[in-house]
């Protein structure tokens, strides 16, 4: 397991003594429970070079990894007028992956990686055993309105989008063993936080919600194992996933995460319900951002060191139901702006620096950075495809770097004595097209989806594309098994998009699974 402050063990020890009491304190209520889970087998085979190079030509197994997940919700039964204590919730989550033991010559870390508590080791991405989360609700319901308080460890989801949530900063993302598509809170990293929820009594055509967040647990983004071994600087970035993120070209390099834990981030969202169609919501967050920004000190034994700024981040999204000439549709979108996000340079471009006698690379630069979304979804009956609804979904993302600065302008750089051209720099506004379809055989038991996304090119490079089919089928009820492909196509030496992908990560997922 990975290396935990005191104060994350109290607040563990806090939590269960609270359960515990409330429980061992109400023995005469009238104490309801539910349990519900999932027990997954799964195994990911990728293609090294991508489809564009031909179908699993180069194919080896990247994941075999055994997840069971469950979830315990206890009612204690207890309350005082308008007050009562409403749930104690626990989710536990363990795996195992064996891929580490079928191709131990592949994937070769040490169990005892990590000079830093955030760095993960063979131990974690091998084995896991995780209370995910932890809290209980202290509820009211009354003539002042409803809502409810919640300490623990826990995961909250702010945003509505299909590809990026873009208000969706409060958990960072747990990139050590997936990648995109998965279930949202299965790759996110739990925290210990406080949350108040409070809504004003409903009035006709009208209700107002006010979610306020406190969260003294920072983390960071969660990879792979990044720290380095005496001896075998480069073992550390052996780890599956690892080899397609950027941080595969650390390679040689010490690499220490330097995450200012002494910080806490909060923040508020404010939701409106006007009408019975329209909801939308204003998001604040003061953020410890989770991706890195990276100084690499170059001295006898160069160090990349992994550094979280500071920034705020402002938002909103909406929903509308639109019905007109006969059809029904949902209408949403989301906006946010981040005040200081990190911005990778390319290396020519790296700024040079002296700091305490020794040269310091900055390999990025902070800019205030605007995304946002505009999305339709709507159920469509295709008797062709179907005798079910067809659920269809088509989105729209943009991204603006604010402040332009020309070391991101787009061109080619030459790399090293090779003169090889490589990668273009960053394209101020950027897109992708994303649809996804959902439909239904076999009275619900076979469920087919297809996700697709384009990211157009712009200044003379070609556009990058993402397909992901799947199909899922429930053999009998609770029994079911999933396949997946996840790849990438287009212009490797685009400056955006899935460029990054397209000669390393092509995925086919084939998944087996019980749920109770």
């Amino acid at each position: 397991m990975r290396r935990r402050r005191w104060g994350e063990t109290g607040l563990f020890v806090f939590v269960f003594l609270m359960v515990f009491g409330v429980i061992c304190s109400n023995t005469a209520a009238e104490m309801t429970s539910s349990f519900h889970g999932t027990f997954e087998s799964n195994f990911i085979l990728r293609d090294a070079d991508g489809l564009q190079h031909g179908f699993f030509d180069e194919a080896y197994g990247v994941q075999q990894r055994n997840v069971l997940k469950f979830d315990v919700d206890i009612n204690p039964g207890i309350e005082w007028g308008p007050f009562r204590v409403e749930k104690v919730h626990l989710t536990y989550r363990g795996a195992y992956d064996s891929i580490f033991d079928l191709a131990a010559h592949r994937y070769d870390i040490k169990e005892n990686l990590g000079a830093s508590r955030f760095d993960y080791g063979l131990r974690d991405i091998r084995f896991e055993n995780d209370l995910r989360e932890a809290f209980i609700d202290f509820a009211y319901q009354g003539d002042s309105g409803t809502g409810f308080f919640r300490p623990g460890r826990q995961i909250v989801s702010w945003g509505e989008g299909m590809l990026e949530t873009l208000n969706d900063v409060i958990n960072p993302p747990d990139q050590s063993y997936a990648m995109f598509f998965q279930s949202p809170d299965d790759v996110k990293t739990p925290l210990w936080m406080g949350r108040i929820n409070y809504s004003i009594p409903r009035m006709p055509g009208f209700g107002l919600n006010f979610d306020l967040l406190w969260v003294p647990d920072i983390r960071p983004t969660q990879f792979a194992p990044l720290d380095s071994v005496v001896g075998n600087r480069s073992v550390g970035l052996q780890a599956p996933y690892m080899r397609i993120l950027p941080f595969v070209d650390f390679k040689g390099l010490n690499v220490r995460q330097d995450v200012p834990t002494s910080e806490n981030e909060y923040g508020a969202k404010v939701s409106a319900d006007i009408g019975n169609r329209f909801k939308a919501s204003l998001v604040y967050f003061r953020d410890v951002v989770n991706e890195p920004a990276v100084y690499v000190h170059l001295t006898s034994q160069p160090t990349a060191f992994l550094t979280h700024p500071k920034q705020h981040v402002y938002g909103g999204f909406f929903g509308y139901q639109l019905i007109a000439f006969g059809t029904e549709a949902i209408i949403r979108g989301e906006i946010t702006h981040y005040t200081a996000y990190p911005i990778s340079l390319v290396s020519a471009d790296n700024i040079r620096k002296i700091e305490d006698g020794q040269l310091v690379l900055q390999t990025f630069l902070l800019k205030p950075m605007t995304k946002f979304t505009l999305a339709v979804d709507k159920d469509l009956r295709i008797p062709w495809l179907s005798k079910d609804l067809t659920k269809v979904s088509v989105e729209w993302l943009h991204k603006v770097i604010n402040e332009w600065n020309n070391r991101l302008d787009n061109r080619w750089y030459i790399s090293g004595t090779t003169k090889t051209r490589q990668d273009r720099r960053h394209i101020r506004e950027q897109d992708v097209i994303l649809c996804n379809i959902q439909t239904y055989w076999l009275a619900s038991k076979l469920n087919p989806s297809f996700t697709a996304g384009y990211n157009p090119g712009k200044h003379g490079e070609g556009g990058t594309a993402m397909i992901a089919p799947s199909i899922k089928y429930y053999i009998q009820p609770g029994i079911y098994c999933d396949l997946k492909l996840q790849a990438f196509f287009g212009d490797a030496r685009a400056s955006w998009g899935f460029a990054n992908l397209i000669n390393y990560a092509s995925d086919a997922t084939f998944k087996i699974g019980y749920e109770w």
